[in-house]
C-alpha cells in the first residue's frame, strides 16, 4: 500500500513538473534573445540621428553592371516636419554629396563627376497612424566611390516641401552599416523606423546689415539683424538678447539686453541696434557678440537652451594724409640747378604704406624716384627734387605725384604743380676763351696820374670862400676894437 502511494506523489510530482513547462514555454517574451553564450543580445540600433534632426533610417548602395557606377541610396526621416499619409512630391529638391569616405567617382583621369541628386521620393504608408509621423523618403546619389577605410558620409540638402524651406548640412558616421559587394544589389540593413524625439530649435542670425561700405570711425550706425527659430513646430519663448561689442564699438542710447516674449516655428524678427564706432577704433575689423537664451516645450517638458553669433564689422579710419609744395623755383638760368621741395604728414590714426613720390615735366631729369616707405599715425617728412632746365628763355611745367596705400591696400594719389621761367641769356653770351685785352677798343680807358683839371677848379673855389670868410672875420673884430677905443677917450 506504501508503495502504491509513492508511485502516485511521484508521478503527481512529474506531472507539475511537465505542466509548469508548457506553461513558461507558451507565456514567455519573445524578446531578448540568447546568443551562443546564454547572454541576452543588445537591442538593435534604430537609426542614425544627426544634431540638426535628420534620421539615417538605413542605406545601401547599387552597383551598375552596365555602365559601371555606384550609387548611394539613403532612406531619410526629417524628425522637424510633419510627414503625410500620401507620397507627396516636393517642391524642389537638391543634394550634393561632399568629402568624406564617400565620394565623387571619377571616371576619367582626374575629372570627377559631380554625385549630385536633384530629386527624392516621398515614402508612404508609414503606419496605420500617419497625422505623428514625420517626413520619410528616398534619395539615390549618383557616380559615388567608397574608400573602404570609413563609413562616414557628409553631404548638404536642400528641399522645399509644403512651401516651407529646409536647408541641412548632415555629417554622420555610418560604421554599423557594411556596405556589400559591387554586384550585390540588396539592401543589408532594415532597421525599424523610429521617430525620435524633436531636434533641438535654435536661433540663427540669417542676415544682418551696417550700412554701405566701411563703418568710419568716430560715426553713429545702426546694427539691424534678421535672427529665425530653425524648429518648425516648436515655438520659442522668453527670450533674452543680448548683445556685447568689442573695445572699439559702444552702444549708445539704449540697453544691451533686449526681451523678446515668443518666437513662432520658422519664425524670424529683426533688431536694431544703436552703435558708435569710437575715433580710438583699430582700421580692420570689429565685432559684435550677440547671444540668445530661451525657453521651449517639447514632449511636455520645459527646456532651456541657448545659441549665440559674432557678427564682424569693417572699420576704416578716416584718412588725413596731407602733403605741401613747400619749396620750387620761380626762375632758373639755363644749366643751373633748384629744388623743389614737397612736405607730407600724417595726421590720421592709421598707418599708411608705400609712399612714392614721383615728379614729371619738360625737366633735365624727369625721372626721379622718392621711395619714403611706411608712415606711421603722427610721422612727418620731406621729399626733393633736383630741377634744372637748358631750354633758354623756355618755361619749365612740372608735376610731383605721391602715392600711398592704407591698411586695406587701396591706392591713394595725391598731386603738386608748379611753373618757373628760364631766363634767356642769348644776348649776354660771352666767349669764356675770349680775351678782351686783344682788342683795344674792348679795355678799359687808363686813368692819367694826378688831379684833374675839375678837382683842381673844386678846390680853388674852396679856397677863396675860406680865404674870404676868415678876412671878412678879421676886418670886423678890427672895427669893432677901434671903436671901444674912441668911446674910452671920450
Amino acid at each position: 500500500m506504501k508503495r502504491i502511494i509513492s508511485l502516485g506523489l511521484a508521478a503527481l510530482i512529474l506531472l507539475g513538473t511537465i505542466t509548469g513547462v508548457l506553461i513558461t514555454a507558451v507565456y514567455a517574451d519573445p524578446g531578448d534573445p540568447l546568443d551562443p553564450n546564454g547572454t541576452s543580445k543588445p537591442e538593435e540600433d534604430k537609426g542614425v540621428l544627426t544634431k540638426d534632426g535628420i534620421l539615417i533610417e538605413k542605406y545601401y548602395r547599387v552597383y551598375n553592371e552596365t555602365n559601371k557606377t555606384t550609387s548611394l541610396v539613403l532612406v531619410l526621416v526629417d524628425t522637424n516636419i510633419k510627414g503625410s499619409g500620401s507620397a507627396s512630391e516636393f517642391q524642389e529638391f537638391y543634394l550634393s554629396l561632399l568629402t568624406s569616405n564617400f565620394y565623387p567617382l571619377s571616371n576619367s583621369g582626374n575629372k570627377y563627376e559631380e554625385s549630385i541628386a536633384t530629386k527624392a521620393t516621398v515614402l508612404s504608408g508609414q503606419g496605420e497612424s500617419t497625422k505623428d509621423k514625420n517626413l520619410r523618403f528616398q534619395v539615390e546619389i549618383p557616380n559615388v566611390e567608397w574608400d573602404q577605410l570609413g563609413n562616414e558620409v557628409h553631404f548638404r540638402m536642400y528641399y522645399t516641401y509644403n512651401n516651407d524651406e529646409y536647408p541641412y548640412e548632415v555629417r554622420a558616421n555610418l560604421s554599423r552599416f557594411v556596405p556589400p559587394d559591387k554586384t550585390d544589389n540588396s539592401d543589408p540593413v532594415e532597421p525599424d523606423p523610429v521617430i525620435p524625439d524633436p531636434a533641438t530649435p535654435y536661433i540663427l542670425v540669417q542676415n544682418y546689415s551696417y550700412g554701405e561700405g566701411d563703418v568710419s570711425a568716430g560715426s553713429d550706425f545702426a546694427l539691424t539683424v534678421n535672427f529665425y527659430n530653425t524648429s518648425a513646430n516648436i515655438t520659442l519663448e522668453n527670450i533674452i538678447m543680448k548683445v556685447e561689442p568689442t573695445t572699439g564699438l559702444s552702444i549708445t542710447g539704449a540697453s544691451n539686453t533686449y526681451y523678446i516674449p515668443s518666437l513662432a516655428n520658422k519664425g524670424a524678427m529683426t533688431k536694431s541696434i544703436p552703435l558708435k564706432c569710437l575715433t580710438s577704433a583699430t582700421p580692420g575689423n570689429e565685432s559684435v557678440h550677440i547671444t540668445f537664451s530661451y525657453e521651449y516645450v517639447a514632449n511636455n517638458t520645459r527646456n532651456t537652451k541657448g545659441s549665440e553669433e559674432t557678427i564682424s564689422i569693417p572699420i576704416a579710419q578716416t584718412e588725413r594724409f596731407e602733403v605741401n609744395l613747400t619749396e620750387y623755383p620761380t626762375m632758373l638760368y639755363p644749366g643751373d640747378n633748384a629744388n623743389a621741395v614737397i612736405s607730407y604728414v600724417n595726421k590720421g590714426r592709421a598707418d599708411i604704406y608705400n609712399l612714392t613720390a614721383t615728379i614729371a615735366g619738360n625737366i633735365d631729369d624727369p625721372n626721379q624716384i622718392q621711395n619714403l616707405g611706411n608712415i606711421k599715425a603722427g610721422d612727418s617728412g620731406t621729399a626733393k627734387f633736383s630741377i634744372a632746365s637748358m631750354e633758354s628763355g623756355g618755361m619749365v611745367s612740372a608735376v610731383i605725384t605721391i602715392s600711398y596705400e592704407n591698411e586695406k591696400g587701396d591706392v591713394s594719389t595725391i598731386t603738386k604743380e608748379f611753373t618757373c621761367e628760364v631766363y634767356d641769356n642769348s644776348n649776354d653770351f660771352v666767349d669764356p676763351g675770349y680775351d678782351p685785352s686783344l682788342d683795344p677798343g674792348l679795355m678799359p680807358p687808363e686813368e692819367e696820374p694826378g688831379m684833374r683839371w675839375w678837382q683842381w677848379s673844386l678846390f680853388g673855389v674852396g679856397s677863396l670862400s675860406v680865404g674870404g670868410v676868415s678876412g671878412l672875420w678879421m676886418f670886423l673884430k678890427t672895427k669893432m676894437k677901434r671903436e671901444e677905443a674912441d668911446d674910452e677917450d671920450i
